[in-house]
């Protein structure tokens, strides 16, 4: 399906819609004193809250193997190749055990987790939706692509650059002060 509605664009919308909401809400309740997951602020002996903490684990296990489809995909090929087909399904359970097992480690050992995942947004997310769209037009056009084009190209690409020079800046500063101490949780 093509146009602006596609299945793609659609749900991009919703889920960001959501995410706007649920962000916007908590800090309108919660203020300065927002955690760095909202889930964190609500209060523990409440019945409402002790089911929207159990729904968000229930999201996450049952949307974990989604996440990593594309890495697994990726990863198994290469092994797939070095191993005989008889033991192609035993690789494909450990590589799949061996990033859930990954990622629950790092989740499990870093302090202040929202930190890195801060600094790991700013790098990846203006790199991938704001800086790669530009340069990939750019080159798929080779010569056809004309001034107007380029500059416009140029103009968004230079915007993105900034908001990860930015972003990525404002995550550092913000784990040296955590681990100099300056900034206690």
């Amino acid at each position: 399906m093509k146009g602006w509605n596609g299945v793609l664009n659609t749900s991009m919308v919703i889920v960001s819609s959501l995410f706007i909401a649920v962000g916007f809400f908590g800090y309108l309740k919660y203020g300065e004193t927002v955690a760095g997951s909202i889930t964190l602020n609500l209060p523990v002996d409440e019945f409402l809250s002790t089911l929207v903490k159990m729904m968000m684990s229930l999201a996450v296990f049952f949307s974990y193997s989604l996440q990593f489809y594309v890495p697994v995909n990726l990863l198994n090929l290469s092994i797939q190749r070095r191993i005989s087909p008889q033991h192609h399904l035993i690789a494909d359970y450990a590589l799949r055990f061996s990033l859930v097992l990954l990622t629950f480690a790092l989740a499990a050992a870093i302090p202040r987790l929202e930190l890195f995942i801060s600094l790991v947004g700013a790098a990846s997310s203006s790199t991938l939706a704001i800086m790669a769209p530009p340069v990939i037009d750019t080159v798929t056009q080779g010569n056809t692509c004309s001034w107007p084009r380029a500059l416009k190209n140029m103009a968004i690409f230079t915007l993105g650059f900034f908001g990860f020079i930015t972003g990525s800046y404002v995550s550092i500063k913000n784990i040296i002060k955590y681990f100099d101490g300056e900034d206690e949780p």
